[in-house]
């Protein structure tokens, strides 16, 4: 088995797709699964471990964690050529994502497809509600030329198939447990941000209307009126970046993105993980606050459901709702042994989330749909 994997985001930049496929090319390699990445160039050297395909692009707009790629055609077919795919995956729906979707139909190729960010819900933050129709018009277009379609959650499946998509699936996520890990507490950490003694919460993930930043900055002001022993760590950057620091109380430190050790030990050093998206087709930031030892308050929304049991791994809420986040981060402050539990209980969860076993039924189903269009083409 060969794969060929198109995407429209990768390595370095800082966002879930882009570690996922990361990720996904290492563990096919691991398996002596050769892999070719075919995508914008973001700076990345070719790595020696597998092929790199990279194409001149530029910045989306909206979200500048994917480019516009304007990738050659003849020479993506020559490269592949070479390389010789038995099935191509199609990471995202953008040009590299066309492009893969057009070679695949050229040499008659399986191909499969992932959906990983829920772009027609994101043009409403945008006041662009109104083209939400067309995106969900141009995605079947697409999706429905695949033999399948994964989706991170079960949420997201029953969205899409909601919306006319067929062939779905469930792909899920898994989680780095010893990279991730409460071992990671630094005490220097919490002193350097001012927050040696204070309940510090943490956010991590990229500053941007569909975050539903406003919820966690109202929040958090909320808090502050009553009780100043809070202290809110925001990692990641975007296109709020500058609004929220203009407008942020003096208790709130932001980090840019964090990478490596300095993420880890920013989960581990914080008290509470604090996560107001309802955007979210998974939420790998979830899985990776629950390995640090945190209890998380989020919505119970999206692929967030996948994840936050209510009480049990931390504290769900209704979605954009300034009250419940308040009362929820009052009651882990007030109550440290609720904190404690939740905590260790979302660390145990978060070690039945192998990326082993979510790699291993990923590859299965890759041979499946080789086997069954090689059967085809033998009819």
């Amino acid at each position: 088995m060969k794969v060929a994997v198109f995407t429209d985001t990768f390595l370095p930049q800082v966002n879930g797709v882009a570690r996922t496929i990361g990720r996904l090319a290492d563990a096919l390699t691991k398996q002596n699964i050769p892999c070719m990445v075919l995508a914008p160039d973001t700076g990345l050297s070719e790595n020696s471990n597998y092929p790199i395909y990279t194409a001149p692009g530029l910045d989306l707009p909206i979200y500048r964690e994917c480019k516009i790629a304007l990738p050659s055609y003849s020479e993506i077919c020559s490269r592949l050529a070479f390389f010789k795919p038995d099935i191509v995956h199609l990471a995202t729906e953008f040009s590299m994502g066309l492009a893969g979707l057009k070679y695949a139909s050229s040499v008659n190729l399986p191909v499969v497809s992932s959906y990983t960010t829920n772009f027609p819900q994101y043009l409403s933050y945008y006041k662009l509600g109104i083209f939400s129709p067309w995106a969900w018009k141009y995605l079947r277009w697409f999706h429905n030329q695949c033999h399948r379609n994964y989706c991170p959650s079960l949420s997201t499946l029953q969205l899409l198939e909601k919306n006319g998509i067929q062939n779905l699936a469930i792909w899920g996520r898994g989680i780095d447990t010893t990279f991730y890990n409460p071992d990671k507490y630094d005490a220097a950490f919490r002193t350097s941000v001012g927050a040696a003694d204070k309940t510090l919460l943490l956010y991590v993930g990229r500053l941007a209307a569909e975050k539903d930043l406003d919820i966690l900055m109202e929040s958090f002001i909320q808090l502050n009126k009553n009780d100043p022993d809070y202290h809110l760590i925001i990692t990641g950057d975007g296109p709020l970046s500058d609004q929220l620091k203009q407008s942020a109380p003096a208790n709130v430190t932001f980090t840019g993105y964090l990478q490596g050790e300095d993420l880890t030990r920013a989960y581990a050093s914080s008290d509470i993980f604090v996560f107001p998206s309802t955007t979210e087709t998974f939420g790998n930031v979830i899985l990776e606050a629950m390995a640090s030892g945190l209890p998380v308050v989020a919505p119970a929304s999206g692929g967030i459901k996948e994840n936050l049991v209510d009480r049990y791994n931390g504290m769900s809420c209704r979605p954009r709702s300034v009250k419940d986040m308040v009362l929820s981060i009052r009651e882990l402050k007030k109550n440290q042994a609720l904190r404690r539990t939740l905590a260790a209980q979302a660390r145990t969860f978060s070690m039945t989330k192998s990326w082993d076993e979510v790699f291993r039924g990923l590859i299965n189903s890759y041979q499946e749909i080789i086997d069954n269009n090689v059967a085809v083409k033998a009819v």
